[in-house]
């Protein structure tokens, strides 16, 4: 009788401890995370109109992500000035975009609706020395936007991230996790001009957010490791993303002013 008691109880721990990890696996916070925040990443692309007046995508250069409800987008400032080396190469004139999708980026579904907004080089500002430019579409007003929060933390070594982006052509948001590994070219009393991620990324990886668990923006992801450097990805520190955004007259809110504001 013993032993069929302790037969039960050991049967029951076991079903037990696999339900528990089904539930920590759908429920597990960083995924949580990065399915909100995939609302605020949209693809910067070059496209066209066909015969009809249809839009028509050409190539994704990079990715952009929203820092207000105005519809400012940040990205690379290579990923804007590559829209201008692609025009050439096409049969008609690049005409730059993003794409938004009208109920979010559903893997599932057999097909989604999405919608452009062109924009031009005028609409943006950039600052090639940081490798940043914010944008803005004039026809993004009435749409809604779901912005990203810049985190003015630098967490230490080994604090878990990600980042999102449309890299290798696709259409829709890649996401990887990995560590800070370190932060390096402290060249000014600014700080560490560059965040070291311990994971590889792809081309057209550009533009693409680094975030925390929490959805705060650390850094955008600015170059791919390689040669013996193949296994690493560098981004700029979110400090100088604010840094950009408030020298060019944009409001910007960080994560410390929101606690600020909660407060008040």
């Amino acid at each position: 009788m013993r032993f069929v008691y302790r037969l039960d109880t050991l049967l029951a721990f076991l079903l037990l401890s696999l339900f528990v990890c089904g539930q920590s696996g759908r429920s597990d916070p960083f995924i949580l995370t990065i399915e909100k925040t995939k609302r605020g990443i949209v693809p910067v692309l070059c496209g066209r109109f066909d015969e009809r007046g249809q839009f028509v995508m050409q190539i994704i250069e990079g990715t952009g992500f929203f820092i207000d409800r105005q519809g400012h987008f940040v990205t690379a400032a290579h990923v804007i000035r590559g829209l201008k080396i692609i025009a050439p190469q096409q049969p008609v004139p690049c005409v730059p975009a993003i794409d938004i999708p009208m109920d979010g980026w559903n893997r599932e579904a057999p097909s989604f609706q999405t919608r452009w907004f062109k924009f031009v080089e005028e609409d943006c500002v950039i600052d090639d020395a940081l490798d940043l430019a914010v944008c803005k579409s004039p026809y993004l007003v009435p749409f809604k936007i779901y912005p990203l929060v810049l985190s003015d933390t630098k967490p230490p070594d080994g604090v878990p991230v990600a980042f999102t982006g449309f890299p290798l052509g696709n259409t829709e948001p890649l996401s990887s996790r990995c560590n800070i590994a370190t932060y390096r070219a402290a060249i000014d009393t600014d700080g560490s001009r560059e965040l070291v991620l311990d994971k590889g990324t792809w081309p057209g990886a550009s533009g693409s957010p680094v975030y925390g668990e929490d959805g705060r923006i650390l850094g955008i992801l600015l170059q791919r490791g390689l040669g013996d450097g193949v296994g690493i990805a560098i981004a700029r520190p979110a400090h100088f993303i604010v840094m950009f955004l408030r020298s060019k007259g944009i409001t910007v809110t960080t994560s410390v002013d929101n606690k600020k504001n909660r407060k008040q």
